[in-house]
């Protein structure tokens, strides 16, 4: 599995991490390791880019944070 894959796997269910991503999501993944690339395509929203980097596909997902 890549990295990415396993960032968006955790991202999913890791409160913490999903924090983290708000504040500062280039941050968050620069922190995990990702590769330039990686994050590039995370933060454009090109979901056909982010399938192509970790070989699965994804579905799109927005988090929300409520105060």
């Amino acid at each position: 599995m890549s990295k990415l894959a396993q960032f968006i796997e955790e991202l999913a269910t890791n409160t913490d991490l999903q924090q983290q991503y708000l504040a500062d999501a280039a941050g968050t993944m620069q922190a995990y390791g990702l590769a330039q690339n990686e994050i590039d395509a995370v933060l454009s929203g090109d979901k056909a880019q982010v399938e192509q980097l970790t070989g699965k596909s994804v579905k799109a997902v927005m988090f929300y944070h409520i105060p």
